[in-house]
């Protein structure tokens, strides 16, 4: 993470460990504690890469195990965009939970959205794995 910033930090007016305790009575589940960790620290984030010496920028980008379909040829990564939080605002964990409801089951939240068009990063909190989810 040396190369990249994180543009985060949870408001200091959220009681974390309330947010915590709600987010969790509302999905039925226990959150790992390492993730909730994570979300005290960082709260909703975005990843931005530092100019290097040469001043190339580098996106955060993951390779996922099994390639999209919509991956080029030669483009075997996709860019990691946010990880979603606990404020209440368009990096809300609970609103993006509510908002995919209907189309994942109760072990599975998303916890950072991926490239463009609707693509989550997901945990399946019963696992504790990391799952790439295509909209399409």
């Amino acid at each position: 993470m040396k190369e990249f910033t994180i543009d985060a930090g949870t408001d200091p007016s959220i009681n974390t460990n309330e947010q915590l305790k709600e987010l969790e009575i509302n999905i039925g589940n226990q959150l790992p504690s390492d993730y909730k960790d994570f979300l005290k620290i960082y709260g909703g984030c975005y990843l931005e890469s530092k100019k290097t010496t040469d001043e190339v920028e580098y996106d955060v980008c993951y390779k996922p195990i099994e390639k999209d379909l919509w991956m080029g040829k030669d483009d075997d990564t996709q860019l990691l965009e946010d990880f979603y939080g606990l404020a209440n605002d368009h990096s809300s964990l609970q609103k993006v939970i509510d908002t995919y409801s209907d189309r994942f089951p109760r072990n599975i939240i998303p916890i950072a959205s991926s490239s463009a068009g609707g693509n989550e990063i997901c945990m399946d909190i019963d696992n504790e794995k990391i799952l790439f989810w295509d909209h399409e």
